[in-house]
């Protein structure tokens, strides 16, 4: 330090040497981040072109099939008025859309929008541009993009789009087709954030080399969509990228990569983003401005040169800057470790910290919220749109609170908020206002929601004497308030105790198995007529340390610990045991009906090990059938009903149980291949007093038989109510009015006691 002060201008030349090493440095950097941040920029640009491409195809797809399903719905293509008003209703609708045209399979127009005036021999294919599009268009069941043009008919460059609509065997009926004006259509690339001052869009076919779409800011010929990208340029692009980068074409299609190549837009040769869109088997491209980059570049570099020009001053600056920024570091890992990142609100760190620092002679409520049905709106509309409702939540949550209450993102979509100094009459309105706000309609994007909350609340020392324990009796509480969701539950005594029951009953069902625990009953079903009757198969549980346990308490617990799988493999494996051994000794047929459950059925190895235990087993007069809840069908109905048809293509029957208790009933009747419902229980329980479920009733056995379906009543006990679901023709009965749940012994006694009801013969219910 002594010697510095003493040779100051010394240390200066040498600290201007120094500097001017690290401005040489400095500016080899500099061009290279400005470079950088620019290409990147232009990926993330990309990436959200190519999102934004393909949103809107899919929106023009949509409707060609809503037009193809109102076609299809008057059912003969002879009434071309009626199919020219949807056509003409859709192109109102989206004034993008410059014509729409239904073709025959032979290329042939058969109508068109009221705004095209083909001629009445008109044939795609007879156009070149049109040809090879309209027959690909006819070997798949995806919408095809037809090459971009200059339309006579239209005055107009268009964008033709085609989707082929075939019959129940695969045979094309006819192709829609419609055209898109790209200024309106694409209006997004011209107008708003996405207007791009340094870089065009062009999108091309990697089929033919043809442009399919020019988005420019500046006059464009036509004649461009004529122009065919030479396969010699394609092939230099790609082999230079490959030798650099070592990316094959091959694997960027696959992977839909951003990438930095050749351009091949007409002009001169620059670099360019590129990205391939798989499902329209496009490639869009963004071109490198290398003067925009040039001119930031020159912008840094006066900073440069300023800086070097100053260095003694600016070297003080950059310590104070140092210090400063270091402070700035600490206070954002600060912030880091006590906030969320999405919703920026505090985590469950600082509430931990904070309460930690809580006297203990305070008093306060700890609020357990969570959002119901949060994983339908993540699966159904992405995790983008659910971490903006999450966003939505927090905003609308931290408007309710105080400034000395704490407000948390506990984990995913819970929440939690600590009150103080409230009552328990205080901390319900307080909720209720709480859910009143969140049911408020919430816009995000296109997508509108309204959202309910199940909350848990705790109380401090009340309650709980620490942290841990207060958020595990809100979370008990809370869970108490999922069951009828939308609920506020204040913490009780009998939560805790219903818990540990719980957490016992869980430790001993997965013993259950291995201790031979579990047995199967069956509970004849009886026919109206008398002429045949089958069984359920009912699974018990009679444990050494909780006694008898009721399936409806066991199997929600083996439902969310993971062990339905095996038990419903015994089920199954059981009943088929004891059906062929029933077989044996009586040589009676029987029909045996076993419950599946959603998890069990959802497996993707259901199929293949019921197969398997079928196999196992030898049946001689046994009909097998698997009864479902509604439950089954909220997730996918599509991939359930491609399982169910497989199941039904082996001879086993499909019952929808516990029918008219779930979320969409009579929709699933005509989506379905459903050879059987069983009426709930609570339906029959005031049948005979209650003239509304009475209707109730007769309406649904109505329906199923106008649609062929076998109706079965459980819960039939006394013969009043027999006599009445026998007047509305219920085909199968079942209750304690014919039986009790039997064992495997006494059915056997009971079939052998009753084989006139096999045969029909001295009927009593006729």
């Amino acid at each position: 330090m002594a010697l510095i002060k003493k040779n100051i201008w010394a240390a200066f030349y040498l600290t201007a040497a120094i500097w001017l090493v690290f401005f040489g440095a400095a500016t080899f950097v500099s061009y290279q981040t400005v470079y950088e941040e620019y290409t990147s920029e232009q990926k993330r640009l990309m990436a959200l072109t190519a999102n934004s491409i393909q949103s809107i195809l899919r929106q023009y797809e949509v409707l060609l099939d809503l037009v193809a399903k109102e076609v299809i719905a008057y059912g003969d293509l002879a009434d071309k008025e009626t199919i020219q008003n949807v056509m003409d209703s859709v192109v109102e609708v989206d004034n993008s859309m410059l014509g729409v045209g239904l073709f025959l399979p032979h290329g042939d127009v058969y109508v068109a929008s009221s705004g095209v005036k083909l001629p009445p021999s008109f044939n795609i294919l007879s156009q070149p541009e049109n040809r090879d599009s309209f027959q690909q268009t006819l070997e798949t069941n995806r919408m095809v993009l037809g090459r971009t043009y200059q339309s006579d008919v239209l005055k107009s460059v268009v964008f033709p789009l085609r989707k082929s609509v075939v019959d129940q065997d695969g045979n094309v009926l006819f192709v829609l087709s419609t055209v898109i004006n790209i200024p309106k259509g694409f209006r997004f690339f011209f107008d708003g954030e996405s207007n791009q001052s340094n870089s065009n869009l062009y999108l091309y076919r990697d089929s033919d080399r043809y442009f399919q779409m020019v988005l420019s800011h500046h006059e464009i010929d036509s004649d461009i969509y004529n122009y065919q990208i030479p396969q010699a340029d394609l092939d230099h692009a790609f082999n230079t990228l490959e030798q650099k980068k070592g990316l094959r074409r091959q694997e960027i299609k696959q992977t839909e990569l951003e990438i930095i190549t050749t351009s091949v837009q007409p002009g001169p040769t620059g670099k360019a983003v590129s990205r391939y869109i798989a499902k329209y088997d496009l490639w869009a491209e963004l071109k490198l401005d290398t003067s925009y980059v040039m001119g930031l570049f020159f912008k840094e570099l006066q900073v440069l040169i300023g800086i070097f020009a100053s260095s003694l001053f600016l070297i003080f600056l950059l310590f104070r800057s140092v210090a400063s920024n270091e402070k700035r570091i600490k206070n954002a890992l600060e912030h880091q470790a006590s906030h969320d990142y999405l919703t920026a609100l505090h985590n469950r760190f600082y509430l931990d910290q904070q309460l930690s620092l809580m006297k203990r002679d305070s008093l306060y409520y700890l609020i357990f919220i969570d959002l119901d049905n949060f994983k339908a709106i993540n699966d159904g509309y992405g995790h983008e749109v659910g971490d903006k409702v999450l966003c939505l939540v927090a905003e609308r949550l931290q408007s309710l609170v105080n400034s000395e209450d704490v407000l948390v993102r506990y984990s995913g979509d819970e929440f939690i908020i600590v009150v103080f100094n409230q009552d328990e009459s205080s901390i319900n309105l307080f909720c209720k206002a709480i859910q009143k706000n969140l049911a408020l309609p919430a816009q995000i994007g296109d997508y509108r929601f309204v959202l309910s909350a199940s909350i848990g609340i705790a109380a401090f020392p009340e309650d709980g004497q620490d942290l841990d324990e207060l958020k595990r009796y809100a979370d008990l509480a809370m869970y108490e308030a999922k069951k009828t969701r939308n609920t506020i539950t204040f913490f009780r005594e009998d939560f805790k105790q219903a818990y540990q029951y719980r957490a016992q009953m869980e430790q001993e069902l997965k013993k259950a198995l291995l201790q031979n625990e579990l047995y199967m009953m069956y509970q004849p079903q009886i026919r109206r007529d008398g002429s045949s009757f089958g069984v359920e198969a009912l699974v018990r549980w009679e444990n050494k340390l909780l006694g008898f346990v009721p399936p409806d308490k066991f199997i929600a617990v083996a439902e969310a610990c993971g062990l339905m799988l095996p038990i419903g493999e015994f089920i199954i494996d059981k009943t088929f045991t004891d059906m062929t051994e029933i077989q044996k000794e009586t040589g009676l047929p029987v029909t045996v009906s076993i419950n599946i459950s959603v998890r069990q059925f959802q497996h993707n190895e259901f199929f293949d090990r019921l197969i398997e235990l079928m196999e196992k087993h030898t049946f001689i007069h046994v009909e097998l059938v698997l009864e479902v809840t509604e439950n089954l069908f909220i997730d996918d109905v599509i991939d359930i009903q491609n399982l169910m048809k497989k199941i039904r293509e082996k001879g086993i029957r499909i019952s929808l149980d516990d029918f008219g208790t779930g979320y969409s009933s009579l929709s699933l009747l005509n989506q379905l291949p459903i050879d059987e419902l069983k009426i709930d229980k609570s339906f029959v329980d005031d049948i005979t007093t209650n003239s509304n479920t009475l209707a109730m009733v007769e309406g649904i056995i109505a329906i199923a038989r106008r649609l062929n379906i076998t109706t079965v009543v459980e819960g039939v006990e006394n013969d009043e109510q027999r006599q009445v679901l026998a007047d509305l023709q219920c085909d199968i009965f079942q209750g304690y009015h014919f039986s009790k749940p039997l064992k495997l012994d006494d059915l056997k006694t009971f079939m052998t006691s009753n084989t006139h009801l096999l045969n029909g013969d001295n009927n009593p219910f006729i």
